[in-house]
């Protein structure tokens, strides 16, 4: 009952800002239901009059009104249709809104547990099934709920006995489809799950296309895929068996009903107790009888693959961050100190990350971290920007502990550049701003010429309009990154973290981007990750880590001449590749 009160709050919610669109919808549904059942009772007095050799002009003018009110009808069908898809759509993209916002809103762990073609499936895919029972809601359920007490009212009226039976038939559909309507809730959301498996596997595939082929995966990507279609149709097949158990049920009870409500109404035809006209209207509305049931057996369908979707849109939307937005926004202007105090982090309770992490930067200073694959560099920056929660500890910038700030203040007064840059279909300027439309274009001109970009905009046939696909593909790995570089500078952020900004360029074009760098980090705070010992020449402190603990940290110039020191060692011994 809890759930069933639960799945209705979920529909009114969401049909809730669309209710005047309801109102002219149901509107529309009365008339198109009005319609439908006069039309059986104008052909009854059509066969009736023409039975008794009546007036051709009276037939001329039923036969008239039949045919306006079956345009009529058509014409209402047509405004039920489009207003009914119209409401769907505009209650089910706002639940697409909600997962999607909830979506980014959660943190690191959650995403790195899911594929983007999963996480399309579960915020699209699911959430379509449930626009296909909202179009057919009201225009299926309340119509035909409307029309089966039309018909048997008028059947009451016209000959109680028939009625009668025509009303059991009626409610012992009704109670079958009742008592079964949860049959194929489970297995459709099985079904839901092995579509979004299925998607999840497509897209990483495809995002692997260069190692699937290089290394020769093809087979073993298509022995996979078929696998996961296998899955998908045995789940689909079940899910289906099921959804239809209501609609046979309706088909057989009704056959059952044609049978007694003819044999009645033959016999009491013969009997002279009714005319060929109401025997007519009889067998009429007996198969109208049918139409509605039918449709509200097609919508038990379309309920358990819809509650299947509210079921997993419910638990994503359960499913709560640990990331907990601050409630203070009060940094103090300009750049930003850093104070990381015994911090330690781990990805798994029984793999710890960072351990006892102390260190303090001044506002202005730069820190370069060095430190081999897996030492902690990237987790560290991962901390600072809270796309995770540290496991204890305290992280400070400007004074204030990072976990009491609200997340969009963090975000403002920080950036970030990583290897891995994300463009958009667009145009130039969006894609460097982030579609921010208060960032002008002399602004983004005057940091792309520090840079080194201005020149390949200014060759663009469009200039900051040039259209940008998206992934970039007409972008140089290393355009790519200053294009990351720009984003961030653009923003004017307080304390910058710089993993790697020069790993795809080549020295020519490195050496000049080093003294951009160096003059736009002029007032802020930076941490620079470095993979090449060059990138540091302009830090104030280095940090070595190994294996997620501080082995080293000092300024720059002292632990260069101190022989003994790490950074020095690395230094003379000019082995970078310790770094990678």
């Amino acid at each position: 009952m809890a759930q069933q009160k639960l799945s209705i709050y979920w529909l009114f919610r969401y049909l809730r800002p669309v209710l005047g669109r309801l109102i002219i919808l149901l509107l529309l549904v009365l008339s198109s239901v009005a319609m439908q059942l006069v039309q059986p009772q104008i052909v009854q007095r059509f066969i009736d009059k023409a039975h008794v050799a009546g007036i051709v002009a009276d037939l001329f003018t039923l036969a008239g009104m039949y045919l306006a009110v079956a345009v009529l009808n058509q014409l209402f069908t047509l405004a039920v249709s489009y207003l009914g898809n119209d409401v769907s759509w505009r209650a089910t993209n706002q639940l697409r809104g909600d997962l999607l916002r909830h979506c980014l809103r959660l943190d690191m762990r959650f995403h790195n547990m899911k594929t983007p073609g999963e996480m399309i499936e579960r915020i699209d895919g699911d959430v379509t099934n449930m626009s296909n029972f909202f179009s057919m809601f009201i225009i299926q359920v309340i119509s035909s709920f409307i029309l089966l007490v039309g018909i048997l009212g008028f059947m009451f009226t016209t000959h109680w006995p028939i009625a009668i039976a025509m009303t059991l038939f009626t409610l012992s559909s009704l109670t079958v489809m009742f008592i079964i309507r949860n049959l194929g809730v489970s297995s459709s959301k099985a079904e839901r799950e092995a579509n979004a498996t299925l998607f999840g596997l497509i897209e990483e595939r495809i995002a692997g296309i260069e190692d699937v082929q290089a290394n020769g995966n093809v087979p073993y990507v298509m022995k996979r895929f078929h696998r996961e279609m296998r899955n998908v149709y045995l789940k689909g097949r079940r899910a289906w068996m099921l959804r239809i158990v209501p609609w046979n049920t309706t088909v057989i009870l009704f056959a059952i009903a044609v049978t007694v409500v003819l044999i009645m109404g033959v016999r009491y035809y013969t009997l002279g107790q009714i005319s060929i006209g109401t025997l007519f209207l009889i067998f009429q509305y007996t198969q109208m009888l049918n139409d509605p049931i039918e449709r509200l057996g097609d919508q038990v369908q379309e309920f358990q693959k819809a509650k299947s979707g509210m079921l997993r849109a419910r638990e994503l939307l359960a499913l709560q961050s640990p990331i907990i937005n601050g409630t203070k926004d009060d940094l103090p202007a300009g750049a930003l100190g850093l104070e990381f105090e015994h911090v330690h982090f781990s990805y798994n309770i029984d793999k710890p990350v960072l351990h006892d992490i102390n260190f303090t930067l001044n506002p202005g200073e730069r820190l370069g971290i060095i430190g081999r694959t897996g030492s902690g560099k990237s987790s560290l920056s991962r901390v600072l920007l809270r796309l995770y929660n540290i496991d204890s500890g305290s992280i400070r910038i400007g004074g204030m502990d990072i976990q009491d700030l609200k997340l969009q203040t963090l975000y403002r007064r920080m950036g970030m550049v990583t290897q891995d840059v994300q463009l958009f279909d667009g145009s130039l300027r969006d894609n460097l701003t982030l579609f921010n439309p208060l960032i002008t274009d002399e602004n983004i001109l005057a940091t792309t010429a520090r840079l080194g970009l201005r020149v390949w905009i200014d060759a663009q046939p469009q200039g900051l309009d040039t259209h940008l696909s998206a992934g970039g593909a007409s972008l140089s790995a290393g355009e790519a990154q200053l294009f990351a570089l720009t984003r961030v500078f653009l923003t004017k952020p307080s304390l910058v973290i710089l993993d790697e900004p020069s790993s795809r360029l080549d020295a020519a074009t490195e050496a000049l981007l080093q003294s951009a760098v160096h003059q736009l980090m002029s007032e802020c705070t930076g941490i620079i990750i470095a993979h090449r010992l060059a990138t540091l020449d302009t830090v104030d402190h280095i940090m070595v880590l190994r294996d997620g603990r501080i082995v080293e940290f000092g300024k720059r110039e002292l632990l260069a001449l101190d022989p003994s020191s790490a950074y020095a060692k690395l230094i003379q011994t000019g082995e970078e590749e310790e770094l990678a």
